[in-house]
C-alpha cells in the first residue's frame, strides 16, 4: 500500500493520497490548492485516482475535490447528508470503498459539521485489521474541530463522535488529522 500525507502550511491543513499499488487504485482525501500536484503524485506512485473524498464541506478551507475528480474521472464522495449543490457519490456510515487490497470504511463523525466523516483504512496485504484512521477535522493535532460554526448541537455531536466512536477504536490504530491545532 502507498500512503502519503501532505502538510499545507499556508492553510495549516493536511491532505492524503493512498491506495493499492498492486491494483494501481488510489484515493485522495481533503485535497486543497493545486489539482495537478495530486495528479503528478499519483502518477509517481503508480496509482490511478479512483476516489476523491472530502471529510466535510465547510469554508474552513477551499477544496479542489470537484476539480480533481473531474480532471481524473474519479468519483467524488461526500457523506450522504452533505449540503452540496453539486453532484457527488453519497456514502453512509459503515459503507466500504474498495480499492484493490485497500479498504476505506466510512465513519460518520458529526460535530465540526453535521455531515463530517472520518475514514478507517485497512490494507489487506498487511493484515485483516484496520491500519489507520483519517479524522478530518474531528481530531486535530492538539485540538478538535470547532463545533460552533454550523449547528446548535455541534458540541454534543462532537462529544459523541470522539467519546463514542473515536475512543472505541483499537489502540493500535495510527491517527491522522486533517488540520493543525487552532486552524479551524
Amino acid at each position: 500500500m502507498f500512503f502519503r500525507q501532505y502538510l499545507h502550511m499556508n492553510l495549516v491543513a493536511v491532505s492524503y493520497l493512498f491506495g493499492c499499488t498492486g491494483k494501481a487504485m488510489g484515493a485522495v482525501v481533503d485535497p486543497i490548492e493545486d489539482v495537478d500536484f495530486y495528479i503528478q503524485e499519483a502518477k509517481r506512485a503508480g496509482l490511478e485516482i479512483q476516489y476523491v473524498l472530502d471529510t466535510h464541506v465547510h469554508a474552513d478551507h477551499i477544496s479542489v475535490a470537484r476539480e480533481l475528480a473531474q480532471g481524473t474521472g474519479a468519483k467524488l464522495a461526500l457523506y450522504a447528508q452533505a449540503p452540496a449543490t453539486y453532484a457527488f457519490t453519497p456514502v453512509e456510515d459503515g459503507e466500504q470503498i474498495i480499492l484493490g487490497n485497500t479498504v476505506i470504511e466510512v465513519m460518520h463523525t458529526p460535530g465540526h459539521t453535521p455531515e463530517h466523516m472520518s475514514l478507517l483504512v485497512t490494507d489487506h496485504r498487511r493484515g485483516p485489521d484496520p491500519w489507520f484512521v483519517l479524522t478530518g477535522h474531528t481530531l486535530m493535532i492538539g485540538d478538535i474541530g470547532r463545533p460552533d460554526l454550523v449547528v446548535e448541537d455541534g458540541a454534543k455531536d462532537l462529544y459523541h463522535s470522539i467519546f463514542d466512536r473515536m475512543l472505541a477504536l483499537p489502540d493500535y490504530l495510527e491517527v491522522y488529522p486533517g488540520a493543525f491545532s487552532g486552524s479551524t
